[in-house]
């Protein structure tokens, strides 16, 4: 495999750029708590898991050649990200009219915050070009490639937890800027409002 630091840079590059999965993991943190926050991050990490073995098995590149699938996926995943977003502004509503009991109530799952994160990940038609877009362009010819693209799609899953991990930690410091309700309920909308903006573009996006 050729240019094995290029790849691990470049795919840092493309995950570090916010969207849906980020926003995901920060409202889980800071919301709901660090555990939350993980849980999301193996969840976003899961459905990498998940596309990395549609990678090796080839069944990926099937998928590729099936425009439905694509499109599928888009408006399903624009759909979830509406939701989400509309239920973090509903939460920043609520929150103006905090109180501990409603506070208490409002916790999320650990089983859901992992379910957000697998769930916006596989939906992400975005993640899906990443495995048979610019995945392939690192396998070197005369190799196995089912080994190759195993290794590669090992990287991109350990990158992606380290970093998600690595913005749960950071979250954490930022979390006591939100003890303010007035505060906290702008995160919930603006939260809110990205999610939505992140599923129109996504509607309007291209697959190409």
């Amino acid at each position: 495999m050729e240019g094995l630091l290029t790849f691990i840079t470049i795919t840092l590059m493309i995950i570090i750029v916010p969207g849906p999965d980020f926003f995901i993991v920060m409202k889980n943190s800071i919301s709901s708590g660090r555990v939350n926050g993980t849980m999301a991050a193996l969840g976003i990490t899961s459905g990498h898991v998940i596309y990395s073995l549609l990678a090796i098995f080839g069944i990926i590149f099937i998928l590729a050649q099936m425009y439905y699938v694509f499109l599928v996926i888009k408006i399903l995943g624009a759909c979830y990200l509406i939701y989400l977003g509309i239920r973090s502004i509903i939460s920043a509503r609520q929150g103006l009219n905090f109180t501990p009991e409603t506070m208490k109530i409002a916790q999320v799952s650990y089983l859901n915050s992992y379910r957000q994160g697998i769930v916006s990940t596989l939906l992400n038609p975005k993640a899906l070009l990443y495995y048979i877009s610019i995945l392939p362009q690192f396998l070197s010819t005369g190799g196995a490639v089912t080994s190759q693209i195993a290794i590669l799609s090992a990287i991109v899953t350990s990158v992606i937890l380290i970093w998600f991990i690595f913005c749960v930690f950071i979250f954490q410091y930022i979390k006591k800027l939100f003890a303010n309700r007035k505060i906290k309920a702008f995160f919930d909308y603006a939260v809110g409002f990205i999610l939505v903006g992140l599923s129109i573009n996504l509607l309007l996006s291209k697959a190409n």
